[in-house]
């Protein structure tokens, strides 16, 4: 018998990886989704997204590259960790991930990308860019996503950018104040005790599970003390416990051994009185 078996699940439920299904849709995660669509149908302006390691960034731009795509008017890329440091090189890769022909001179692929965006908008549709992990972006690469913002008409923008990233992001677009007078921030922040319940039963109900998962009240309680809210060590140390039930033969997880695992996982203590 494995885990799957033990638990009647269909599969994993605790996962790091990003996979939107999984995605619980927290007050805050719904408005940025919902703010990023907005801005973006209506061609508004390019926003950042930051936050904490482990708040769920990715797993939001991975919904936002699925939801902006059912939309067949947009023209979606997801750029993860662009590792370039000069304006050209990032220009290239998203003129290659757009299929836009690049040329040996730096300004002819500028132009080349700029006539595709006029062509675009005739055309009706919104090229649309999303960049994860954006705090890695050099000066000079953000020097470029400001000059790319020059492209619009007198209503709307030719070219909608969404960057995700750490705090350290909002630091550099904030230091570079004529990038950031252009640009709408979304701040991410740690889940409350209740979302964070709620995530942990909306994922096992994902997964396949019928009966309530193996988490109680007080382990829950010390789940979200270890995690401090964050959502992927809240997920990974619940990956840690369901298996260490099972390897126990056990089927409810208690406190203690929440505290344990988390001891084990080096997260943080439980929240106490």
């Amino acid at each position: 018998m494995d885990i799957l078996e033990y638990y009647q699940l269909k599969e994993q439920p605790f996962r790091i990886s990003p996979d939107p299904r999984f995605l619980y849709l927290s007050d805050q995660v719904k408005e940025a989704l919902g703010k990023v669509q907005y801005m973006t149908a209506e061609r508004i302006g390019p926003l950042y997204l930051y936050g904490p390691i482990g708040a769920g960034k990715t797993s939001i731009m991975r919904r936002l590259y699925e939801r902006l795509q059912d939309d067949e008017r947009n023209q979606v890329v997801l750029l993860i960790a662009p590792n370039v440091h000069s304006a050209n090189a990032f220009l290239r890769m998203v003129m290659d991930a757009f299929s836009v022909k690049t040329e040996r001179s730096y300004v002819a692929s500028l132009k080349n990308f700029e006539i595709f965006l006029a062509e675009q908008y005739r055309a009706g549709r919104v090229p649309v860019l999303l960049v994860d992990e954006a705090q890695n972006l050099s000066r000079d690469v953000l020097k470029l996503v400001h000059y790319l913002l020059n492209y619009e008409t007198e209503t709307a923008k030719l070219l909608q950018i969404v960057l995700a990233g750490q705090e350290e992001l909002a630091v550099k677009v904030m230091r570079y104040r004529e990038l950031a007078s252009r640009m709408f921030p979304i701040a991410m922040s740690a889940m409350t005790p209740d979302e964070l319940n709620e995530m942990i039963a909306f994922r096992w109900l994902v997964a396949g599970g019928t009966d309530s998962s193996p988490f109680t009240p007080e382990s829950l309680r010390e789940l979200y003390g270890a995690s401090k809210g964050l959502p992927r060590d809240a997920v990974k140390l619940a990956d840690e416990t369901v298996r260490t039930l099972f390897f126990r033969h056990q089927k409810v997880a208690s406190a203690a051994l929440m505290h344990e695992l988390a001891r084990t996982l080096n997260l943080g203590g439980p929240v106490r009185g």
